[in-house]
This record gives C-alpha cells, structure tokens and sequence, in this order.
C-alpha cells in the first residue's frame, strides 16, 4: 500500500482503529471533527491538524518530499464520582488509547512511522444541548506520522 501524504486519511484510519476498539477502551462515542458537544459520558475525538512538508530529493518530477502528518486525539471523560477514582479512570483511558494507537506505528502500511508526541491532562467546558455547559475530563494528544511521496508521481518504466 502506498503511503499518504493527506493528513485526513491518517485521522480517519486512527478513527477507525479508535471505533473497533471503542469497548475495551468504555469509550461510549468515536468522532471526527471540531465537536462543540459530547452527546454522552465519553468521546474520543479525532481531528485531522494539518501537515508540514520538506524537500527529500528530486528524483522524480516535482521532486520527493518527507511529511509530518499531526492528527489531535482527544478523549473527554464526564462520568459523575469521585474526582479521584474518575480522573484516575480517564487517565487510565488516555494512556490504553496511546498503547492502542502504539501498536501498529505504520497505521496499516499508510506511512513510515507515527506515534503521540504529546499528552496533555486537563479538563474540558463543552456546551451541551441544554444550553448549559458540561465539565469534561480531558486527555489531549497529538500524532504525529512520518511519510515519503512523490509531488508528482513518477512516470511509468
């Protein structure tokens, strides 16, 4: 399979492995997107963020390139408890959901290597359909995936 140099194919392809995984990880929801709201107690939202780009050659038309491909996880956590035992069980979330994604650092064959270069904790203030807001537990990371391609694909022998 070829690489991609599209940074939306990556977030749907980790989208995907998130959702397949959804109930060992008692995520209740898997989105794609800028979500303002979490229509349940739990979400993992992935959000593809853009790429950077370097000449690597020019070997072919348009020259090779290498990318940086940054895909944003977030996983919010609003289950009502104890705030020790909840942030401790969304902490716990983030960190499965890191060695998931860390399973397979080619996504499937899609690009050279990829891994969360960041983890960040926190909490999250999201409307909800009530007009009030919600408090979310939040574990934020950022992927970041390694690629090769061709600007222009070279021309057949």
């Amino acid at each position: 399979m070829p690489h991609t140099d599209d940074d939306t194919v990556l977030a749907l392809a980790i989208r995907d492995l998130i959702e397949a995984n959804k109930s060992a990880l008692l995520i209740d929801d898997v989105l794609y997107g800028n979500h303002g709201m979490i229509p349940q107690a739990s979400a993992a939202v992935v959000t593809a963020m853009g790429k950077r780009r370097q000449l690597a050659g020019v070997s072919a038309p348009g020259g090779r390139t290498q990318n940086e491909l940054m895909v944003g996880i977030d996983l919010h956590w609003s289950k009502v408890g104890n705030e020790d035992t909840e942030r401790q069980a969304a902490d716990s979330r983030g960190t499965a959901l890191e060695s998931l994604i860390h399973e397979d650092t080619t996504v499937g064959g899609i690009i050279i290597h990829g891994f969360i270069t960041d983890v960040d904790r926190g909490d999250s203030v999201l409307p909800n359909s009530t007009g009030s807001n919600s408090m979310f537990r939040t574990v934020r990371m950022m992927y970041r995936g390694t690629t090769k391609t061709y600007l222009s694909p070279p021309a057949a022998p």
